[in-house]
């Protein structure tokens, strides 16, 4: 590990010492493009033209409440060339046109007098439309593909598949969960998610007990014989630890529970809460065109926004524009985008 973190500060001071050569232009003229990156043409989603066409509105939408950015307004110094990106079709828990926006600081500079900019792979800030992305995270699945050789006597693929399945729906949030209000939620003081807030909640929590117990049978299932009893045991040992009163409690992410090392969640209360999506959130009497959630990344301390942006521009090194850009935006700007 210190191995790791002393080439990273190598290349880190490499970078910018190397930066230092080719000073910012922080007065040329910037420009802002729109690309659609096959956000309606990788996936068969079934949306028909009029769907696409009206969403793509939206997108545009999205961009002009962006560009009301102060260092967008008054754009010098840097290119923005926002990519819009496709993403898989929504399960029986998602609905709406999902898709990708990532927003790509192309800082200029001077290089033996000549103009040019950072093009190849940006600074960039991402914002995912019409689903959880960002925020669902890990999910409490294992996996279950048919077994490659001959598995243990009664093994069924369809149930162990079932449970497996049930235990991916599930993940813990990304956080401490802060309510800002006026449809905002803050989680782990960075990830927001804005939406309805006259909606059903957009995830339900986990009981303890279920959750524990399709973990279980996950094992008890699993078709390799061997492991199937060793982590079974296991399992079911921590399990019993737990008193009848506890398991209806909810379920969290364990880090700090002693009792369940390997089941890996506990009724304790902690910031990481088990929970799985409700499909319920998404009003369906909308169009599929509408925007109903966004998520995207913005610290609440945007210090360090300001310390990175003096550090960047004193090394002439890019990513002086994005943090710029990150410390003067308003989060609550993004609320009349949700549809109702």
């Amino acid at each position: 590990m210190k191995t790791k973190l002393i080439i990273l500060i190598i290349l880190t001071v490499g970078l910018r010492l190397n930066a230092q050569d080719y000073p910012l232009i922080l007065d040329h003229p910037g420009t802002f493009k729109l690309i659609d990156w096959g956000v309606y043409t990788h996936y068969n989603c079934g949306f028909t033209k009029a769907e696409t066409s009206a969403n793509y509105q939206k997108i545009i939408g999205i961009t002009d409440v962006v560009r009301k950015n102060p260092v967008l307004a008054d754009q010098k110094g840097f290119d923005c060339e926002t990519y819009v990106f496709t993403r898989n079709c929504p399960d029986k828990n998602g609905y709406g046109i999902p898709s990708e926006l990532s927003f790509g600081f192309e800082d200029w500079f001077m290089n033996k007098g000549k103009e040019g900019k950072y093009k190849v792979e940006p600074p960039s800030w991402k914002m995912q439309v019409n689903h959880f992305g960002g925020f669902t995270g890990s999910s409490c699945g294992l996996g279950a593909s048919k077994p490659s050789e001959k598995p243990k006597d009664g093994f069924n693929f369809e149930k162990w598949k079932s449970v497996n399945e049930k235990l991916q729906e599930c993940f813990s949030i990304p956080g401490q969960k802060e309510e800002l209000g006026n449809g905002i939620d803050r989680y782990d003081s960075e990830l927001i998610v804005v939406y309805n807030p006259e909606r059903p909640p957009y995830y339900l929590p986990v009981k303890f007990r279920e959750l524990a117990e399709w973990k279980i049978e996950y094992w008890k299932l699993h078709p390799d014989k061997i492991q199937s009893d060793m982590i079974t045991k296991i399992l079911e040992d921590e399990y019993a630890k737990i008193p009848e009163a506890e398991r209806d409690g909810w379920a969290y992410n364990n880090t700090y529970d002693e009792r369940l090392p390997i089941l890996h969640i506990t009724p304790r209360s902690g910031p990481q809460l088990v929970v799985r999506l409700n499909p319920e959130y998404w009003n369906k009497k909308l169009p599929r065109s509408a925007i109903q959630v966004l998520t995207f990344n913005r610290l609440t301390s945007t210090s360090i926004y300001t310390n990175e942006k003096e550090d960047w521009l004193k090394h002439n090194a890019a990513g002086y524009s994005l943090d710029r850009f990150m410390e003067a935006l308003d989060i609550n700007t993004f609320t009349g985008l949700i549809e109702k």
